[in-house]
């Protein structure tokens, strides 16, 4: 990603999350940790800490959350693990979600966010 595709996405994260976004650098990294994220009322909890990770090394977005999030079943997210990003452990999952420069990141939050009603 262009330096300016990590402008734009960081622009849009923050006029929607407002007060809810904190940002921090891991070196190259750019992250992003929005908190609360609403996620479904069945998930266990409720609402995570999201963290994105904007990386000029990556073509796409990166998205975690807080270890331990259960999906609506109340089952861990299959082929999940921890890792530590920035000092901090987050939750990193399997999913796929098509990205291209000048994409929406909310639609991507939001796919990314259906991932936890998923049964497996």
């Amino acid at each position: 990603m262009s330096a300016e595709e990590l402008d734009r996405i960081t622009a849009q994260l923050c006029s929607v999350y407002g007060q809810d976004v904190t940002m921090g650098q891991d070196g190259v990294r750019r992250l992003i940790r929005i908190a609360p994220f609403e996620l479904y009322p069945e998930c266990r909890p409720a609402n995570t800490a999201m963290l994105v990770v904007l990386d000029p090394g990556q073509p796409k977005p990166q998205v975690f959350v807080t270890p331990g999030q259960l999906l609506t079943n109340g089952r861990a997210p299959r082929s999940s693990s921890t890792i530590l990003i920035g000092g901090e452990s987050w939750m990193q999952f399997s999913f796929n979600i098509p990205w291209s420069d000048g994409d929406n990141i909310m639609r991507f939050l939001s796919a990314a966010r259906k991932r936890f009603k998923l049964d497996d």
